[in-house]
């Protein structure tokens, strides 16, 4: 399974990551330049199964505004 990060449905190419052996948790950190009504996705993919996530904050993405 990997992650990646969409902005307004195209990828942040940083925010990729491809693992090659299963992982239990993903870290990166991207800076990029947002603007009013951006959408923005973390996805799952390339995976053959389900992933669990855990019970709470089972997935988070944070983000920071710098000025």
């Amino acid at each position: 399974m990997s992650s990646r990060i969409a902005l307004n449905g195209a990828l942040l190419p940083a925010s990729d990551i491809n693992a090659i052996l299963g992982l239990s948790s993903f870290n990166n950190a991207v800076i990029a330049t947002l603007t009013a009504g951006d959408t923005i996705e973390l996805q799952l993919f390339g995976l053959l199964g389900a992933a669990t996530l855990l019970a709470g904050a089972g997935a988070t993405l944070d983000i920071i505004r710098l000025s």
